[in-house]
């Protein structure tokens, strides 16, 4: 069974901002700032560069935020839909994400 990331944006509604990646695709992690973090997936339309995600986790070190991924992913095995953040809905991973910034390769 593969396991699929879902972002979405706050204003996903307007702006159509979301991804769902399936977990093979998942590269890594990697610090973009004292409170953020970029999540890496091979690219959808397969180019070289990785589509990205930003988290926003102000308050929060990006080892605390990559923590609290990794334990999601630990407890929800079974899961097939691992919502990270769901736009305005409130539905996400943690409480230390504020927002998420999808980027993709065009």
């Amino acid at each position: 069974m593969e396991r699929y990331f879902y972002f979405g944006e706050a204003t996903v509604a307007t702006t159509g901002e979301n991804a769902m990646y399936p977990l093979s695709s998942f590269l890594g992690m990697t610090p973009a700032g004292a409170a953020t973090t970029t999540i890496h997936f091979k690219s959808r339309n397969g180019e070289l560069t990785d589509d990205g995600v930003v988290v926003t986790h102000t308050g929060h070190t990006p080892k605390a935020f990559m923590t609290e991924v990794v334990d999601y992913l630990q407890r929800n095995q079974k899961n097939p839909f691992l919502i990270i953040k769901d736009g305005v809905s409130g539905a996400e991973v943690t409480s230390k994400i504020v927002s998420v910034a999808v980027t993709t390769v065009a």
